[in-house]
């Protein structure tokens, strides 16, 4: 059995005897993709190399000894050998296809995956043989003689099977097979060809026919039985077993578990559980030392409380209270299995309501605005034909007469993302009202977010008279990115930047995050009475601010940091949330529940811890006080205005004017410095 665990070793173990033997140590990240060869008697692998590109690797069994079949230049992966022995084939991101972005002239690579097939000696038959090399003879033998003699032949080749491989000059015996480009993550010899995920599903492609099948739609992975006729998959949480032929889809051959009952005795699952957690949580952490805490120790201690455990949830408790004593930022614990209420979306209008006592009715104070070609910042009272005015009372809500007498959510309950009726009037009475049909939202986060925003937008812009812009950074992943290059986008061309980091939850390492404010201009273009064009386009070479509190977290703690790294400008605020030991995918228990174990520590280029634990530092510290911000005042943003107009009085940001226009039309001797 071949396997690989968190020694970060690639390991077999012989069944018979019992004995481990160590195949290769993980370089800088583990090994996961590996198979035996079909005669036993070899292992690949592919493991990182000191450029961060994987290569492939073979190891024989019996001499003990790794042999590096691929280089480095190309991250190569999925290695499989082929059922006759003579191949070797893999997934290798070999491919540069230039795309650009549809908003700037940058660009990126994309679809670099092909597969390969390695002959693993310079006398393997050839993969693709030319039309005229092959002869078709008409068999004279009955189709049960044909089988059996199929199937005596198989037998024969698999007992007679010896893999040699000739590592003279393999390197140079890679050739491709015929299938497009892509992004594929999966990679399965099978008798005459392979598997591979694409993504659209598994494909199959047959060597002998040189044809391309898409096997089974919208499946990524699969496992193939040891005849390799049929495959067992796994889509959606549900698994299917189906014959490896064309036209299929994820749901045929569904494994019907509806009868498959399990009887668990809860208090041992549970005590399970706890030493499966408390062994992921250390053999996943990202130092070994355990920052020097009595790991074994506290097992000990917190195991006390196994036996008053009589619910799920408790355990969680317990796995929250031993985790924290790592003192680690995203150390996070999954709720397990137990049964939670089932939520009741109500709908919600995008809207504030008030209280007209007098009246005894609610008033629309207040109408979010939104973005309504963007259905995930839909405002229902903002949209087209829908004349509903901040101030007018809310009369009906679904046919409902609404009074103070009700809580008007009532009639909005379960009609999240649902048309309904709203009647309205610009007085309390019913007479007069106009009825409309708006479709609800489930939720006015998003809302009161872009509300937010556009407040402080606003106020930066009567602050500084418009010479500034101001952008808003929620995270470091997508909306983030999004709300950063939107920004960037509308707002470069203005004299100084404010970059919001307050509140950011995190999400990705900010590195090309912080490129982009990084970005200077370094060539100017002129058109003839056109406005002259810069390179690159997007640029900001004024003043910048970035604003940071203690919600600024994870990747909001690292944007900050790579702000200052790179002298982009002056932090204003209070001191970031300091978590920066990274995680990637959590740990899952036998009940579904996990874990999230702080992975990948932070340090800088004196060898020295960064970050956690203590935050990134303002250089201006202004602490955002509850009792101004309520009253619409924000002291961080008036602090870096005032600090941004001082530094554009000092130093004014220089457009150059296009020069006097060349006169070429004499001999020119110039040298050029």
């Amino acid at each position: 059995l071949l396997f690989s665990d968190r020694t970060l070793k690639l390991q077999y173990v012989d069944i018979v005897t019992g004995e481990i033997k160590a195949v290769a140590n993980a370089y800088s990240d583990e090994i996961r993709d590996y198979r035996f060869s079909p005669d036993s008697k070899w292992i690949t692998y592919s493991n990182n190399s000191e450029n961060e590109n994987r290569a492939i690797w073979v190891y024989n069994i019996a001499t003990g000894k790794n042999h590096k079949i691929t280089d480095d230049t190309f991250a190569d992966n999925s290695p499989s050998f082929s059922k006759d022995g003579n191949y070797l084939f893999f997934l290798s991101n070999r491919d540069f296809n230039l795309d650009f972005s549809s908003f700037e002239f940058t660009y990126q690579y994309k679809d670099a995956t092909r597969i390969y097939a390695l002959a693993l000696r310079k006398d393997s038959p050839k993969l693709f043989k030319f039309k005229n090399d092959v002869v078709d003879v008409q068999a004279e033998e009955t189709e049960s003689s044909s089988k059996k003699g199929k199937d005596n032949k198989d037998e024969s080749k698999k007992d007679e099977l010896n893999i040699t491989i000739d590592f003279d000059g393999i390197a140079s015996r890679i050739m491709d097979l015929p299938v497009a480009d892509g992004n594929y993550r999966y990679l399965e010899a099978i008798d005459g060809g392979v598997l591979y995920g694409a993504e659209d599903g598994i494909h199959k492609y047959d060597v002998t026919k040189e044809k391309d099948e898409l096997i089974i739609s919208d499946v990524r992975g699969a496992t193939v039985s040891a005849d390799g006729k049929k495959m067992l998959y796994s889509s959606g949480g549900k698994f299917g077993i189906v014959g490896i032929s064309p036209k299929q889809k994820a749901g045929d051959g569904k494994l019907d578990l509806s009868d498959v009952e399990m009887k668990i005795d809860p208090k041992k699952e549970w005590e399970q559980i706890y030493t499966d957690g408390w062994r992921i949580f250390r053999d996943y952490f990202y130092v070994s030392n355990m920052h020097n805490i009595d790991w074994e120790g506290l097992k000990t201690k917190y195991a006390q409380l196994l036996p008053y455990v009589s619910h799920r949830a408790d355990l969680d408790y317990i796995f929250c209270e031993i985790i924290g004593e790592s003192n680690t930022g995203h150390a996070y614990d999954n709720f397990g299995d137990f049964e939670r209420v089932k939520r009741i979306d109500g709908g919600l209008l995008g809207a504030d309501l008030k209280v007209d006592k007098n009246a005894n009715r609610y008033i629309i104070s207040k109408i979010y605005k939104g973005e309504n070609w963007n259905e995930e910042r839909r405002s229902p009272l903002t949209e087209q034909g829908i004349n509903i005015k901040e101030g007018d009372y809310l009369i009906k809500l679904n046919g409902n007469n609404v009074t103070l007498s009700d809580n008007p959510y009532k009639f909005l309950e379960n009609a999240a993302n649902k048309h309904i009726e709203i009647t309205v009037n610009s007085t309390p009475e019913e007479s007069g009202a106009k009825t409309y049909t708006i479709k609800t939202i489930s939720s006015e986060l998003t809302l009161f977010y872009l509300n937010w925003v556009e407040e402080r937008r606003a106020m930066v812009n009567k602050l500084s008279g418009g010479r500034i812009g101001y952008i808003h950074v929620p995270n470091t992943a997508f909306e983030g990115n999004y709300e950063l290059y939107r920004g960037m986008y509308e707002f470069h061309n203005k004299e100084a930047l404010i970059i919001d980091d307050r509140f950011n939850g995190g999400g990705f390492i900010p590195a090309y995050m912080i490129d982009l404010l990084n970005r200077q201009t370094l060539s100017y273009w002129h058109r003839n009475k056109l406005q002259a064009m810069k390179s690159p386009a997007v640029a900001h070479n004024g003043p910048k601010a970035m604003l940071i509190n203690g919600y600024s977290s994870s990747g909001g703690d690292a944007f900050p940091y790579y702000f200052r790294k790179k002298g982009l400008g002056t932090i204003i605020g209070t001191r970031t949330w300091g978590g920066l030991v990274g995680i990637q995918g959590a740990r899952t228990f036998v009940d579904g529940g996990s874990l999230h174990v702080p992975q990948f520590g932070v340090y800088d280029e004196n060898s020295e811890w960064i970050i956690e634990g203590i935050g990134v530092y303002p250089d201006i510290e202004v602490v955002d006080e509850p009792h101004l911000t309520a009253k619409g005042i924000d002291p961080s943003i008036e602090k870096a205005v005032e600090v941004l107009l001082i530094e554009l009085e000092e130093n004014p940001v220089k457009i150059p004017n296009t020069p006097v226009e060349p006169d070429r039309s004499k001999w020119i001797e110039k040298d050029v410095k």
